[in-house]
């Protein structure tokens, strides 16, 4: 096999707390993520040597390169690769496309390389590239806890959604440096309800960015608006298909995308 082409999806926060920060300078988490058919294409061919990154739009400190280094010095393969990425995930949108992005390589060049590393080992190599990277590596809706690498399968009826992406982008170190932890009890994989859902962030960034709460006041005229991630993506989520679509008459500019049960990657990796 000398060519593979991934697709890597991008995810939604339906509810993220922050608890606390810990004394490993991460924060502990209580959140739910769900993929959605948003989707970074990556063509990953072999070639001796090292580490190439084809970017039509080049991203700084972009993971795709930390994973491919990082799976190349722990299997100690003499192998290279050739990894052209085509984005469709907006960055710094709060919705995971670099951590995607990372993951796909991992399980990519595993299966490339013909290194066999087992999912568990690949698992403990993600958590080494951002908090985010595992649950792409899990590949279905999941329920996350610790700095968002301990995950369970969290079940959910496929749902519809309205996308916004306010042109600012909140870079997610920045986020957890200026935004302050609230005292609220922590809502629990056990205790969750979509009435309950909310975003530690949420507050910080409507007050910090005055362009992102117009966005949620205008939008709350369709229904409840919401933040994924550390932001910018303002997300509400529709009851039916055609509700998304009337809100789209209105919206245009809004990016209607769906759940997805299982990544694509679960081809690959299992």
């Amino acid at each position: 096999m000398e060519k593979l082409t991934l697709k890597a999806p991008a995810k939604l926060n339906l509810h993220l707390q922050v608890l606390n920060k810990r004394n490993d300078g991460y924060h502990d988490l209580s959140s739910l993520f769900t993929l959605i058919n948003l989707f970074d294409t990556l063509t990953i061919r072999e070639k001796k040597g090292g580490i190439n990154l084809l970017e039509t739009s080049p991203i700084e400190n972009n993971l795709v390169i930390s994973a491919a280094e990082l799976l190349k010095d722990y299997s100690g393969t003499d192998k290279g690769a050739t990894i052209e990425l085509k984005k469709s995930i907006p960055v710094q949108k709060g919705l995971g496309g670099g951590s995607s992005d990372a993951a796909a390589t991992l399980i990519g060049l595993n299966k490339l390389w013909k290194l066999n590393i087992s999912k568990k080992d690949l698992f403990n190599l993600a958590i080494q590239l951002g908090s985010d990277v595992p649950f792409f590596l899990f590949g279905e809706t999941a329920w996350a806890k610790g700095r968002g690498e301990i995950l369970e399968t969290y079940p959910l009826p496929e749902k519809n959604f309205l996308l916004s992406f306010p042109k600012i982008g909140i870079s997610t170190s920045k986020a957890f440096e200026e935004f302050k932890i609230d005292k609220r009890a922590e809502l629990s994989k056990e205790n969750f309800s979509n009435e309950k859902a909310f975003n530690s962030f949420e507050g910080w960034i409507r007050h910090a960015y005055p362009e992102i709460n117009r966005i949620f006041e205008n939008l709350s005229k369709l229904g409840l608006p919401r933040l994924s991630g550390t932001g910018s993506t303002i997300f509400i989520e529709c009851d039916s298909l055609e509700e998304a679509l009337i809100g789209k008459e209105k919206f245009p500019e809004l990016v209607l995308v769906k759940s997805l049960d299982r990544s694509p990657l679960m081809q690959i990796i299992e």
